[in-house]
This record gives structure tokens, C-alpha cells and sequence, in this order.
């Protein structure tokens, strides 16, 4: 996969025909996101986890400035909901730099709806597919066929199911069935870690209480 982790929640959370944050993310995205970027700090052996607290590797930045800007706010000690909790309200801006990173990536362009020459509202159009349609055909591929997911893979399915985006994946009923038992039991396949298959434990019962 091609994007960080949160890039690809991110984008699947998106409605591709309005442009806009689909409601069904609008009270997970955030908390998502954070998620989704302390979950690939520990890929990236940036932070581990202990005892489930979280324990900082390197603080040296990975070139992402959306990962970089959580690194900066990890603590020793702190569990991964706790740091969730603590770091979501410090980044309400974090969609608005999501939508500059994949426009500088030619991923996403901006467009204006306007009344005359005014701007009315402002819509994320996705101008490279590709890179969203990757992810789609990797979770149909995991759910419908039964191919092994990558740990990104894992992650990332299980979080599109914390933040009810799995719908917006797989439209048909009976898909839609055995996606959600595969979200809820896929971190548990031996595929991650035990450390990070407990951090997605935890997320989810997190999510669930929203």
C-alpha cells in the first residue's frame, strides 16, 4: 500500500460523489486517524508497545508531516486509548492537512462550488483513483477471497470497521456480513503482533463506546 495508513482510512472515508466527510465518519474520523497513525508508528518501530503503554523508540520524524505531528505528542507510559483521547482535541485541523498532503500527491484536487464568482463550498474531488481503488480491491481480495492480509491490511480493516466505514467498502448485504465478522476478528489471526493486536483490541471497545 502505497499511502500511510490514516491517507487511506481518510480516503475511503470520504464520499467520492459529494466530495465531503460521509456522515457515518463524522464522530470517528478523527479519533481514526490518530489511531491510525500511532498504529503505523509502531510499524515503523518508532514507538512500541509494553504492558500496553506505549513506549517511545525514535523521535527522529519520518517525513510524513502527518505522522511527524503525532510522534511529536507520543508519551512513555501512556496507553494507546489515553493518548487518543488526549491528542484528538489538539488536532482539529487534521483533515484540513490530510486534503493539502494528497493534493500536493496529486491525489485529491480541490474544487469550488460557486454562485457567480462567489465561493460557496469548497469539495475534495479524487483525482487518482488508483490509489483508493488499491485499497478496495485489497479488502474485497481479503473479505470475498480469502488472501492474506499484509499487517497494514490488518490495521487498516480493522479500524474502517471501528469508525463504520465498512458499508461504504462493501455495498452488497451478504458482503457486508462477512466483511464485519472479518473486521472484528482479523487482528486476531496471528498476522501482527501480539503488542499491536492488543492496542486494536483496545481501540475497538474505544470505538465501540463512542
Amino acid at each position: 500500500m502505497k499511502l500511510s495508513l490514516a491517507e487511506g482510512l481518510y480516503l475511503i472515508a470520504l464520499d467520492d460523489e459529494e466530495g465531503r466527510l460521509l456522515a457515518a465518519a463524522e464522530k470517528t474520523i478523527t479519533p481514526g486517524l490518530i489511531s491510525a497513525c500511532i498504529m503505523e508508528l509502531s510499524m515503523l518501530k518508532k514507538i512500541t508497545f509494553e504492558n500496553k503503554k506505549i513506549s517511545v523508540l525514535d523521535s527522529h520524524g519520518t517525513g510524513n508531516k502527518i505522522l511527524d505531528d503525532v510522534l511529536k505528542d507520543m508519551k512513555d507510559g501512556e496507553g494507546v486509548v489515553e493518548a487518543v483521547v488526549r491528542i484528538a482535541p489538539k488536532h482539529k485541523d487534521f483533515q484540513h492537512d490530510l486534503n493539502e498532503l494528497l493534493v500536493q500527491r496529486g491525489i485529491l484536487k480541490k474544487e469550488a462550488t460557486k454562485l457567480l464568482w462567489i465561493p460557496l463550498s469548497e469539495r475534495m474531488d479524487n483525482a487518482n483513483y488508483a490509489f483508493e481503488g488499491e485499497i478496495r480491491k485489497g479488502l474485497k481480495n481479503i473479505v470475498l477471497k480469502g488472501a492474506k492480509a499484509s499487517p497494514a491490511f490488518v490495521i487498516l480493516l480493522s479500524l474502517i470497521a471501528d469508525c463504520g466505514l465498512l458499508e461504504e467498502v462493501f455495498h452488497d448485504k451478504d458482503e457486508l456480513i462477512d466483511a464485519t465478522k472479518v473486521g472484528k476478528d482479523i487482528a486476531k489471526a496471528g498476522i501482527i503482533d501480539p503488542e499491536k493486536e492488543d492496542a486494536l483490541q483496545e481501540l475497538k471497545e474505544y470505538f465501540e463506546s463512542i
